[in-house]
């Protein structure tokens, strides 16, 4: 008998796969420790699910954008050069026409499009580029990240310092439904949507998209922003 969220725990099984070279072992451990106890669960809810996709992406958040700022745009550029070496011309046509449009692999990849303007050999043929081009990216790049372990560790406090402060605007946000039951429901939907931006699969969110939210229902409240 298949799991209730299947599909679900096999975007999140993609995102354990494709987490970046650097993030440590222990995180990647830990992820595939809980999606492997909620495949076994079959009474495993969504919300359940969600919340290892939140843990997972909290702790992947700061290495991920450490490795992406170490190594700028080449990464992004050398999975593209891959996937497009492995599928057939025809389906790197199709990919390429997204890319042109800003959208890199693994999001297309983790978006509904993927299921409705691909085919099933065409999703196998990305899908098994993209393993390959993740192996080829820890070696090539990974050296370049150990070889400079201080500016790495570095930018990793960095970006645990932006993912921190967005956490506590997001609470920010969330304490204030308490200023007015009108507005409660209203107020959790967006905090929800803010929190889903740290969930592993999904786009991050910004903490401009917070502080903008912030301003928004405050000036709503009569309070000076």
């Amino acid at each position: 008998m298949s799991h209730p969220f299947d599909s679900h725990l096999k975007e999140y099984q993609f995102a354990i796969d494709h987490l970046a070279p650097t993030v440590p072992t222990a995180i990647k451990e830990q992820a595939q420790k809980m999606h492997n106890a909620l495949l076994a669960n079959l009474s495993a809810t969504d919300e359940e699910i969600d919340s290892a996709l939140f843990q997972t992406g909290i702790a992947e958040y700061p290495h991920r954008h450490a490795f992406k700022e170490m190594t700028s745009g080449d990464v992004e550029a050398r999975r593209v050069e891959i996937v497009f070496e492995h599928v057939e011309p025809e389906v790197a046509e199709k990919v390429k026409k997204f890319i042109e449009s800003q959208v890199t692999i693994n999001e297309l990849v983790k978006s509904q499009l993927f299921e409705t303007d691909f085919t099933p050999e065409e999703r196998h043929q990305i899908e098994d580029a993209l393993l390959d081009a993740d192996i080829h990216i820890k070696e090539e790049f990974g050296k370049e990240v150990v070889a400079d372990a201080k500016t790495y560790d570095v930018l990793v406090k960095k970006w645990e310092g932006t993912r921190d402060a967005i956490v506590t605007k997001i609470a920010e946000l969330d304490a204030l439904k308490s200023r007015d039951e009108k507005w409660r429901e209203e107020i959790e939907g967006k905090v929800s949507r803010l929190r889903e931006g740290f969930l592993v699969t999904e786009p991050d969110v910004t903490q401009d998209e917070v502080e903008h939210e912030i301003e928004y229902w405050k000036g709503t409240f009569g309070d000076e922003v």
